[in-house]
């Protein structure tokens, strides 16, 4: 059944994917483009291809698999297309739709009108385009790309978010993968201000589990989501002391993909840190 729309998690990250096949002179050509938002982070990852025969179910198909590769582990997502609601999840439950989502906290679809606000908009146009110039034989231009990356990154800057038209509910699909979680070991009680400091820190898995009808199997379920989550850019979840939790958020505050939170604090009454070493 639908699920009605709910407040966003802060972490949500938007997808927004289109594709465009043309038949011309007794051949087909297919272009598709994706593009994920994290408003929070602005942050905005781009991704784009073409080639020679496909269909448009085709083409929007290899558009969603990519935007939803272009999500951190462990993050939620949102992923807006034109297509219906019944060839999504034909799609998203097919075996490479799972393996494209299989890292995602949770998924909710939305279809959603043609070309109406300005992300879904921007992704017809660079799919046509990338179709268009692989027809004429030209390469796909990566740095217009990134340009448009860095322009979208402007728009969130000044609030704009491009939102899509919604076009009836959509569904959500449960994900399993959590974001990684890191214990930070070897602080110092209290920061040092504005002191030099010399740190050597540790990092520190969670523990996980895993059972199985035998040791390979409990092994592989025990393992196999931290590493795809350290393998496919995670979304990582650093825990350090309440006393070092502010000054970890301004060190870290430019990596959208790491969040902050209070871990266990050390043992003891605070002390002062250690100054650094004069070499």
């Amino acid at each position: 059944m639908p699920e009605a729309r709910r407040p966003d998690p802060e972490d949500l990250w938007h997808v927004y994917t289109d594709g465009s096949t043309r038949h011309e002179r007794r051949q087909t050509f297919s272009g598709w483009a994706a593009r994920a938002v994290q408003p929070g982070s602005r942050q905005v990852r781009q991704a784009s291809g073409a080639g020679p025969g496909g269909t448009s179910l085709a083409a929007e198909t290899e558009a969603i698999l990519a935007g939803l590769r272009l999500v951190p582990g462990g993050a939620p997502a949102r992923l807006y297309s034109d297509l219906a609601l019944p060839a999504l999840l034909a799609i998203l439950h097919g075996p490479a739709g799972e393996a494209a989502r299989d890292h995602l906290r949770d998924l909710w679809v939305q279809p959603v009108a043609r070309s109406r606000g300005r992300h879904p908009a921007d992704m017809h146009h660079v799919a046509r385009r990338a179709e268009a110039g692989v027809r004429e034989g030209e390469a796909l231009d990566a740095a217009g790309l990134h340009g448009a990356a860095l322009e979208m990154q402007v728009l969130a800057r000044a609030g704009e978010d491009g939102a899509a038209l919604p076009l009836g509910g959509g569904e959500r699909l449960a994900g399993q993968t959590r974001p990684l979680v890191l214990e930070v070991g070897g602080l110092p009680p209290l920061p040092a201000g504005g002191r030099p400091l010399r740190l050597n820190l540790t990092l520190g898995l969670g523990r996980v589990e895993g059972q199985g009808r035998g040791g390979e199997e409990a092994l592989r379920v025990a393992l196999a989501r931290p590493l795809a989550l350290l393998t496919r850019g995670a979304l990582v979840e650093l825990r350090v002391p309440s006393a070092w939790l502010v000054t970890a958020r301004a060190a870290l505050g430019s990596l959208g993909a790491v969040q902050v939170r209070p871990g266990p604090d050390p043992a003891g009454p605070p002390e002062e840190a250690p100054p650094a070493e004069e070499g």
